[in-house]
């Protein structure tokens, strides 16, 4: 059996989210540029909790090796044009955390893309992590749950996939999937009511961008 055989990649099931997130702690969380450049390092539980409130969409998908063995992950959910709405109540709810500051800055995001208005549509499906088993990087897994993740929103009648990469890697892998890159936001210039640079992520991440693809 080759590796391509080996491997299956399918929605996360209801109650698989204690495995997923373990997976994303493992092989997420700790090289997410917005988690690691931003104290505490590890993410709150309100970060966790969202991630998995995800799962009853049926728009998470995971990879898996031999059966059983998660290899790669992939956390998306719908939004539509009232996120930037429901991401200020957020950021007043979290205000003071680690999460909260984490939502400040996709609060902005979603201000300056507004990607349901900028393309006309109802909703989309938006990507919020990805991540893959380092043993496994470089054979094109993360290309496949990106493809996954879309041919699930076409089917469930999203026009758009949409993501905000905080990291310079899945930034490079949106621009060669043929994503089109629509706003950035250099960590360096977002900066909190004092002036100070409110994320400062290990090198090479030096911002966040958005992407879309139209389907």
């Amino acid at each position: 059996m080759n590796f391509s055989e080996d491997i299956q990649v399918r929605v996360v099931e209801s109650d698989e989210g204690e495995a997923l997130m373990q997976f994303l702690l493992e092989h997420y969380y700790r090289e997410e540029p917005l988690t690691a450049g931003c104290s505490p390092p590890e993410p709150e539980q309100a970060d966790k909790d969202f991630l998995l409130s995800n799962i009853p969409h049926g728009t998470c998908l995971v990879v898996v090796q031999g059966g059983s063995r998660i290899v790669g992950a992939l956390v998306a959910g719908p939004k539509d044009a009232h996120e930037a709405e429901h991401l200020a109540e957020e950021v007043v709810e979290h205000s003071g955390t680690k999460w909260g500051r984490i939502l400040g800055l996709l609060a902005r995001v979603e201000r300056e893309t507004n990607v349901c208005k900028r393309y006309g549509v109802p909703s989309t499906i938006h990507v919020h992590a990805l991540g893959i088993d380092p043993r496994l990087r470089g054979l094109g897994l993360g290309a496949r749950l990106m493809s996954a993740v879309a041919e699930r929103a076409r089917a469930l009648g999203h026009p758009l996939v949409t993501v905000d990469c905080t990291s310079l890697y899945s930034a490079g892998l949106m621009a060669r999937l043929g994503y089109e890159l629509i706003n950035t936001i250099r960590y360096d210039e977002y900066l909190d009511e004092f002036g100070q640079q409110v994320f400062r992520p290990p090198a090479p991440h030096d911002s966040v961008k958005t992407y879309v693809l139209r389907l």
